[in-house]
Formats: structure tokens, sequence, C-alpha cells
């Protein structure tokens, strides 16, 4: 049992110590093989994020040849509204199956959604502490007993 709370103690200093020092989150960095350096890009490279059948996700680097990209063994055609940037350097995000990039800005506005979203919002409310109510009422209460017993003697 005390090797357990000594446990728990250790784990609760170190905690504490990562608390202190705040979570550091780490920026994303694209793959080595998907960087285009300048040379690249001045002859038409970009970088293609290719989204595969199983749900996976590729990074590699392409040059666009008369507005289309080849992918191993199928093409797909390249419009200039689907070339996104990322720090300064062309990308596409483009689904293995289509031969068309996905654009997410063309998409129409969803509302299946949106009782999800409200439900998240009205939980999101800055809410007003209750606490301090209920020591409010334990503090009249404490008066009024003490009240009622000095007035008894």
């Amino acid at each position: 049992m005390e090797n357990e709370k000594s446990r728990m103690e250790k784990i609760e200093e170190k905690m504490d110590i990562i608390l202190e020092q705040g979570i550091k989150k780490k920026k994303f960095k694209l793959p080595r093989k998907a960087r285009i350096s300048k040379r690249k890009l001045k002859s038409g490279y970009v970088t293609v994020v290719v989204m595969n059948d199983n749900h996976n996700i590729d990074f590699i680097k392409e040059e666009i040849e008369g507005s289309t990209i080849r992918l191993g063994d199928t093409w797909h055609a390249i419009e200039d509204e689907d070339i996104f940037f990322f720090k300064g350097k062309p990308i596409i995000f483009l689904p293995k199956k289509r031969k068309n990039p996905y654009n997410p800005l063309k998409l129409p506005n969803e509302t299946y959604g949106q009782k999800h979203i409200m439900a998240r919002m009205k939980n999101d409310v800055i809410k007003v502490k209750r606490k301090l109510g209920g020591v409010i009422i334990w503090v009249i209460l404490g008066l009024g007993a003490l009240y009622f017993i000095t007035q008894g003697l």
C-alpha cells in the first residue's frame, strides 16, 4: 500500500512539473521527400498530398505538365484554384480515386452536423461560478443558527 502511495506521489510531482512548463505543441513539417527547392519550384513542381483508398496519406513532389500530374499509373487534371500554398510552396490535395484534386473551398455548406456544433457551443459558453453561491447559503444558515442559539440562552 505504501509503495502505491509513493508511486502516486512521484507521478503527481512529475505531472506538476509538466504543467508548470506548459504543453508545447510541435509544428507540422513536411516530410523531406515532399519539400520543394527553389529550383524545382521554378521548373513547375508541386507537393502533392495523395489520399489513398485505405485512408493513408502520402506526400510526394510531382511536376505539372500541361495542367496534369502523373501519379504512378494514373493521370490527374489540375486547375489554378486547386493549388493551395503551405509556407509559400504550392501544395495539392489529391484523392487517388478521383481525376480532379480535392478543393474544400468549392464544397457547399453542410448543415447535417449543426445540432452537434450548437450543443458544443452551448457547453463552451463561459459559466458563472456557482460554488460561491453555495458557500453564501451555508454562511447565512450558520449565522442564523448562531443567532437562535445565542437568543435561547
